[in-house]
């Protein structure tokens, strides 16, 4: 599973690292999805282009912070200092999230929580866990589309469109005659496909970010792979997806919310053989092997305490 960090308030900044923020801008409601007729749907592989457009910057000899694009759903940032650490704090409503600038161009960062005011800080590192201020900017975003933040690869949904994992979403969904039947058929593939690595879960480093071409071809990963993965191939097919970030039961996990025009948003379970509702949680449908017993954990949701949305 990645990490977040949490920055105290003080002069030079210590950061916590696991996420300690409420997930402030995420739903509880949940939808299920109806048997569909008709022509297939396109199911071409189409991927957004972030891009920092050089409008709306702030910026001094540290670091850049691009808001050109915040109406689309995300920020651009970099560092000009690497390999020093630089992180992004974004503040919504008291619901902060932190990124780790990687150093190596501009990392997009979501605006996932929707309309309203965004407070963002970028920090650098000064020795140990020890972090100072660089700059800040308070931007109002009103987003053109309420999905978009959700389309857009960003730093924790990373993708392009010469993935190979773009170009098996268009595989997948061949022939699928709506939304739904495009969603099962990639999480299904998923479920059925990338079988769990507790290794890797055992010795996951903090700041740990899945790559969706990497899950495929070594065909294993934990459950922040899973969920990147499938969240991945969705919106390369055009899918709002969320990756969600919290607690199942005790353990801390991530898994994946949807939309489709027949069902609105799918939070808590979606439709897929017939009979039984399922969670839209690769990683426990995985353990079995896509079977509804997994259903007895998931159940309706109320394990799961969601905390953020990337």
């Amino acid at each position: 599973m990645g990490y977040e960090n949490r920055i105290k308030p003080v002069y030079l900044l210590a950061f916590l690292f696991f996420f300690m923020s409420f997930m402030g801008c995420s739903g509880s409601e949940s939808g299920s999805a109806a048997a569909q007729d008709g022509p297939p749907r396109d199911s071409t592989p189409v991927v957004l282009v972030p891009e920092a457009a050089n409008i709306d910057v702030v910026q001094n000899e540290k670091a850049v912070l691009d808001y050109s694009n915040a109406s689309k759903g995300y920020l651009c940032a970099t560092s000009l200092i690497s390999p020093t650490v630089v992180k992004v704090l974004v503040d919504f409503a008291g619901t902060q999230y932190q990124y780790t600038l990687s150093g190596t161009g501009f990392d997009v960062i979501p605006l996932s929580c929707g309309d309203g005011l965004y407070s963002v800080s970028l920090w650098e590192n000064v020795y140990d866990d020890q972090y100072a201020a660089i700059f800040s900017q308070d931007i109002q975003v009103q987003l053109e589309d309420q999905f978009l933040p959700f389309l857009y690869p960003n730093q924790f949904v990373n993708f392009s469109s010469g993935d190979n994992a773009v170009a098996l979403s268009g595989e997948l969904a061949a022939g699928a005659t709506g939304v739904v039947q495009a969603i099962e058929k990639i999480y299904g593939y998923v479920v059925k496909n990338i079988d769990y690595d507790f290794d890797k879960a055992a010795n996951v480093k903090p700041g740990y970010l899945p790559v969706p071409d990497q899950t495929l071809q070594s065909q294993s990963g934990i459950c922040f792979d899973y969920a990147v993965l499938t969240a991945a191939m969705l919106r390369a097919q055009g899918i709002p997806t969320k990756l969600v970030v919290g607690y199942a039961g005790a353990a801390y996990h991530a898994w994946i919310d949807v939309y489709s025009n027949e069902e609105g948003w799918i939070r808590k379970e979606i439709y897929f053989d017939g009979q039984d509702y399922v969670l839209m949680d690769p990683t426990f449908a995985s353990a079995g092997n896509g079977k509804a017993d997994v259903s007895q954990f998931v159940g309706d949701g109320s394990n799961y305490n969601p905390r953020f949305v990337y």
